[in-house]
């Protein structure tokens, strides 16, 4: 995956930069990925509805459901499908990103994200054949101020 060959050369540079260890940045936390909760049980009893005054973590079932139903479909989805379903479902366009439907080679990558960028945190779903079904989970936002590292904003 190209964000932990990224990951894998900024820590490699990182270490060659003459500073002692307490030059460092702390490491990151890493985020638990979860399998997505099934349409009828969310955490904190999320709503299947968008609420635009909810919090990401309050909007994780609607943000399932929705990925859910295009995937039930067709498991292989690109990322835009699943933008436009999450459009549909009352999501803010303008805050979703995806990652590539397809690599440089034009081939079908192993794994897509989508991420909504909700207050200061994110919805971000997983799918694809290199990953255990669909997960997804809730994380803050990049310092960017979006979700996904070379995700591009979603048409649809």
């Amino acid at each position: 995956m190209p964000v932990v060959a990224l990951a894998a050369a900024a820590l490699a540079l990182a270490g060659c930069t003459g500073a002692g260890p307490q030059a460092h940045a702390p490491s990151p936390t890493q985020t638990a990925w979860t399998e997505a909760p099934s349409a009828t049980a969310a955490p904190g009893g999320g709503s299947t509805s968008f609420d635009a005054n909810g919090t990401a973590e309050q909007n994780r079932t609607a943000f399932d459901t929705a990925i859910r139903g295009v995937l039930a479909g067709n498991a292989q989805a690109d990322g835009n499908t699943v933008a436009a379903a999450l459009k549909s479902a009352g999501f803010p366009p303008a805050a979703t990103q995806v990652t590539a439907s397809t690599t440089s080679a034009n081939l079908q990558p192993g794994s897509i994200m989508v991420g909504v960028k909700i207050g200061d945190s994110c919805l971000v779903g997983q799918w694809g054949t290199a990953v255990d079904g669909y997960q997804s989970t809730v994380a803050p936002a990049l310092g960017s101020g979006g979700c996904l590292i070379g995700g591009i904003p979603a048409v649809g």
